[in-house]
């Protein structure tokens, strides 16, 4: 059974916590336009399970706002090896 992904916002950054993988990006994609207005970091250090399909769509939110602030903030030692596998490090500025 996998974990749900919650997510919540507070001012500029939204912390997303549970697994963000191919079984639960779908409700948080839905609602990506409304959570992630005025959001400059992600913060994923709640996040216990991270997947390439879970990458692909921080990826793509990243791409939705090429001109804007993007910082992933509490990156684990896992998502960036899955980061540097896909060679998509370069992407995203990144808090400890």
């Amino acid at each position: 059974m996998t974990a749900a992904l919650t997510w919540e916002k507070q001012g500029e950054t939204l912390a997303l916590n549970g697994e963000l993988d191919r079984d639960t990006l779908l409700s948080f994609w839905n609602a990506r336009q409304q959570q992630m207005s005025a959001v400059q970091t992600v913060d994923v250090s709640g996040l216990s399970h991270v997947d390439s399909a879970g990458l692909a769509m921080l990826v793509r939110l990243r791409g939705e706002r090429p001109e804007a602030p993007f910082v992933l903030s509490g990156v684990s030692a896992n998502l960036q090896m899955l980061m540097s596998l896909y060679g998509v490090e370069f992407e995203f500025s990144q808090n400890a």
